[in-house]
């Protein structure tokens, strides 16, 4: 297969999974970002299902058993149940820093309450496919810091259509190699049955080894019954000798015990 015919289907892998793929319709919450030419904005959208946090930390959780967790709990760690007993279901709140006219810091809270500031605009409670499709367009053209937060920011966001536009930006070789990296694990928390087959694309596409080292590792986190058939596949018949070793490794990380003895059996053989 060729790549431009294997990254059309990719692309359209992730039609339902990413709704509109230009983004560019930011509506009056990016007019209004933008039309700062100095200054501090405050916003305020709806958390995506499963996300929730404290005003520090945030947690998010793909399938009821998992998930991903940033930031420290009350200072320290805690468990999963603990976390979502005390966790706030969002909102997701949103600081823009703009000088010049541009965007020079995004910084990113769930839950929690804003402080008063009378020397911030503050936007208020806004769409969060509106706040998206901004906080999307910087991903795709921002700074590397610009973008890793706005991605973050975005994924978030409830009923943000952000699959296409994380395509778009793991296969840009324009763009700087920590936001394809992120742009690749964010497309493996996304939900969608497509997404396991979006990043199996990825993996044999000939091109940047790390960013194919990535979508395995971000398949890995997939629910099980996606994440080790197409693993296994990939131990097998991937032609990069060293990312098929990537493959036999996310695949003892699952601690799969299917998983497991299949590597077992496969060592036997002498592989």
């Amino acid at each position: 297969m060729s790549r431009t015919m294997s990254w059309a289907l990719a692309v359209s892998c992730l039609a339902s999974v990413g709704g509109s793929g230009t983004m560019e319709a930011q509506g009056a919450v990016g007019s209004r970002i933008d039309g700062l030419r100095d200054g501090t904005i405050r916003l305020t959208y709806a958390a995506a299902a499963g996300v929730c946090g404290n005003g520090s930390s945030w947690y998010r959780s793909r399938d009821g058993r998992s998930g991903t967790f940033y930031g420290s709990w009350n200072g320290s760690s805690a468990s999963q149940r603990e976390i979502e007993n005390t966790c706030e279901r969002g909102p997701v709140r949103v600081v823009i820093v703009r000088e010049d006219g541009d965007t020079k810091a995004i910084r990113m809270y769930v839950g929690g309450r804003w402080k008063a500031d009378t020397g911030i605009t503050d936007l208020g409670n806004v769409s969060a496919v509106d706040a998206g499709a901004w906080l999307l367009r910087q991903a795709e053209r921002g700074s590397t810091k610009i973008a890793r937060s706005a991605l973050q920011a975005a994924i978030l966001g409830d009923s943000i259509p952000a699959g296409q536009v994380l395509l778009r930006i793991a296969r840009d070789e324009s763009r700087p190699q920590d936001v394809r990296n992120s742009a690749v694990n964010w497309l493996g928390e996304m939900v969608g049955e497509r997404v396991s087959a979006t990043l199996d694309s990825i993996a044999y596409e000939p091109g940047d080894r790390d960013i194919r080292r990535t979508a395995i590792f971000s398949l890995s986190r997939r629910p099980k019954d996606e994440a080790i058939p197409a693993l296994q596949k990939m131990a097998e018949t991937l032609p990069d000798r060293e990312l098929r070793r990537t493959a036999i490794m996310a695949l003892a990380q699952t601690r799969d015990t299917q998983a497991i003895a299949w590597l077992e059996k496969r060592l036997g053989q002498g592989r």
